[in-house]
């Protein structure tokens, strides 16, 4: 499960106009999918994607989070890298 929330958060992250979200959206984009969970779940999975140099995070708050991706981060949402740890993209979300 934590393969698929960290793709889905970089693929939205990566298609959002200014290559970020807030954890509230991130949030609701994972239950769209049927693989949300709690707010401490996607903040293990954000701080996991921070850990490894995929997202950079401005922490407003201990529960409002900002997640910007890098290009490490792109380039895994792409197809362009594959990590273990982050499910490939499949094709149609290239």
């Amino acid at each position: 499960m934590a393969e698929h929330q960290r793709i889905s958060i970089l693929i939205s992250l990566n298609e959002s106009p200014d290559y970020g979200l807030n954890s509230s959206i991130l949030g609701d984009i994972l239950d769209r999918y049927a693989i949300g969970g709690s707010r401490d779940q996607l903040h293990t999975q954000l701080n996991w994607l921070e850990q490894n140099g995929y997202v950079t995070i401005d922490r407003l708050s201990s529960n409002t989070w900002v997640a910007s991706i890098t290009q490490n981060g792109a380039d895994v949402a792409n197809g362009r890298s594959v990590v273990p740890g982050i499910k490939r993209p499949s094709p149609r979300s290239l």
